[in-house]
């Protein structure tokens, strides 16, 4: 039992949190309940008068997914516990998933001394399917109809200027994915298409990612017990991660083949999928567990698998550590030693976990990785529990780890350069971020940092966290693409990108509204003057002649100045309000600046 005084603290914490509608429930290292608080019985009414303290948490899973699954799902309820469980240990990211009519965003946090504490926050569904909260799962036997494939020209449709130019995303090697909130697939690339076996890209257009598996396996012609085995427990996996979206999930598909699942889930409530084939991967996996199972035979069959397991090692892209009971290192192939600049006399010297540790550590080997991953390579460096975590290295390199403990003690540990797999999520994000054409930030990117301006400035209530939004609208660009069209005005708009950059300060936030509309988050500024100095400084570049293929263009500039908090504290209010000081400044001749409210 942990310290009273912690409990006693975790009490007091519970009752605050009571008044935030924000439910708690601790556990000890043992996964066993020791205190909650009463918001916790408002979102989970099934744990009132059953949870008492000492309770193992596999018990309060079952009471959960017991009036959580359709009678169809029930037969896996031990599947889901110890996916629960899992979960429950090795969490290290927030995630929300649907219940009883709510969103309801969960995080777990480690607490040394204590155990574990989750927390659960809630908002209320808006949309009549929302709140009719998450259906039970369809039979794998008679899945539920699929609703009408929506034409890519109809309203319903995503329709994104980054995801209609599907070019850049049809080069990547990994299937894209991108669905609502209600879980509907809006968009998919080529690679997805290919994967799964669909005819087309629309062909997955308004059904959910359930459908599509059971597609993929029904053109196979799935119908042999082995492949029907397989089938189920890729669904059951899948329905279940993509009941609670965050964590990577792998899935069997038909020919022996495999993808693994990663989600991000924007602001908007979108969520981006993508589906990388690590069929090679497991294909290696296999073997070198088969390689394991009949070394463990006999003796004569040892030696024999012994040479087929070092070459499997030694030909692996994966870098593979075998850890003993006691600690000692006592296999570690080439590509691991390369991988991780380990030294080949040390290893040859069957150190113990903790000593290569300690020389990694020594040299700066674990200070780009976040304090999470820094506390887990403590001790024994996490052994005992299975657990996929990635690490940066001093180098640039990012490595993800996966340690598999091994029955009796010891564990398994693979180590994957992802680098470049990295690489292709950052210039997904960027490309969602920024504005194609100039590279600046798009509308949605600068709310985003606009609210959060806010929100400090909100927060703190100084004069350092006051800033001033600056919306600026061009003045004769329309003449400039009738004229010389809309080549040489696609140049002037990345020539207005590059002056409103230079002029603004290193802090400051500049970004592409759209069409000839640009806007500027000026940070630190209390003092309406300097706004309008700002202002007037863009006003002054902007009017300066532009160059364009032989071409001299002439444009100019009007500005509109909101200040923050002397004319609103949310980010589509301050937005809206430099709007309407820029259509001020049109009125008064153009090519000014004009601040909010001003007389």
């Amino acid at each position: 039992m942990p310290p009273h005084h912690l409990l006693s603290l975790l009490r007091s914490m519970g009752e605050t949190l009571d008044g935030l509608d924000v439910a708690l429930c601790a556990f000890d290292d043992d996964d066993r309940s020791i205190a909650w608080n009463r918001t916790f019985f408002k979102f989970f009414p099934e744990h009132e008068g059953q949870v008492h303290v000492g309770e193992p948490y596999r018990d309060n899973l079952r009471r959960f997914y017991a009036q959580r699954l359709d009678a169809h799902e029930l037969p896996n309820i031990e599947r889901y516990i110890d996916a629960g469980l899992e979960r429950h240990r090795a969490q290290t990211r927030p995630y929300s998933f649907q219940h009883r009519g709510l969103r309801v965003h969960v995080s777990s946090l480690p607490v040394p001394g204590l155990g574990r504490v989750r927390m659960w926050r809630a908002e209320v569904l808006t949309t009549p399917d929302q709140a009719a909260g998450t259906p039970g799962l369809a039979s794998p036997a008679a899945p539920a109809p699929a609703p009408e494939t929506p034409d890519i020209h109809e309203p319903g449709y995503l329709r994104s200027p980054v995801l209609e130019s599907s070019e850049l995303f049809d080069r990547i090697p990994d299937g894209l994915m991108v669905c609502a909130e209600d879980h509907r697939i809006q968009w998919v690339n080529e690679p997805f298409v290919l994967m799964y076996g669909l005819a087309e890209r629309t062909a997955a257009a308004g059904l959910v990612f359930d459908e599509i598996y059971r597609r993929a396996w029904e053109a196979h012609g799935a119908n042999a017990p082995g492949d029907m085995a397989v089938f189920y427990d890729g669904l059951s996996v899948l329905q279940e991660h993509m009941r609670f979206a965050g964590a990577p999930f792998e899935v069997p598909l038909p020919r022996d083949r495999w993808a693994r699942v990663i989600a991000k889930q924007a602001r908007d409530g979108t969520v981006f999928y993508a589906h990388v084939d690590i069929s090679d991967f497991k294909r290696q996996q296999r073997l070198l567990a088969q390689a394991e199972r009949s070394a463990r035979d006999s003796a004569e069959l040892l030696r024999e698998k012994s040479i087929v397991l070092e070459t499997t090692l030694e030909n692996m892209d994966q870098g593979v550590a075998k850890i003993s009971a006691t600690g000692v290192v006592e296999l570690c192939n080439s590509r691991a030693l390369e991988m991780l600049d380990l030294p080949a006399e040390l290893m040859a010297s069957r150190p113990t976990l903790a000593e290569v540790l300690t020389f990694m550590r020594a040299r700066g080997e674990f200070e780009p990785a976040s304090q999470e991953v820094r506390d887990l390579l403590q001790g024994d460096g996490g052994l005992d529990q299975l657990h996929v975590y990635d690490r940066p290295r001093p180098n640039g390199r990012i490595v993800e780890v996966h340690t598999v403990p091994i029955k009796g003690g010891g564990a398994l540990r693979t180590f994957t350069d992802i680098t470049v797999r990295k690489q292709a999520e950052q210039r997904i994000r960027h490309v969602a971020d920024h504005d194609g054409l100039t590279t600046l930030l798009n509308r949605t990117a600068f709310l985003q940092a606009l609210q959060a301006a806010a929100m400090h400035a909100n927060g703190m209530q100084a004069p350092a966290t006051a800033f001033a939004v600056l919306y600026v609208d061009l003045d004769g660009f329309k003449p400039v693409n009738d004229r010389f069209g809309h080549a040489v005005g696609d140049q002037v708009l990345a020539c207005v990108a590059a002056r409103l950059t230079l002029v603004a300060r290193g802090d400051d936030v500049v970004a592409r509204l759209g069409g000839d509309e640009f806007a500027l988050l000026q940070r630190g500024v209390a003092e309406p003057d300097r706004a309008l100095g700002l202002a007037q400084r863009l006003v002054d570049a902007l009017s300066q002649p532009i160059d364009v293929e032989g071409h001299c263009v002439q444009i100019g500039a009007s500005v509109g100045i909101a200040m923050c908090p002397e004319h609103g504290q949310d980010a589509e209010e301050l937005l809206r309000k430099a709007d309407s000081a820029m259509y001020q400044a049109k009125a008064m001749g153009r090519g000014c600046a004009r601040m909010y409210g001003a007389a």
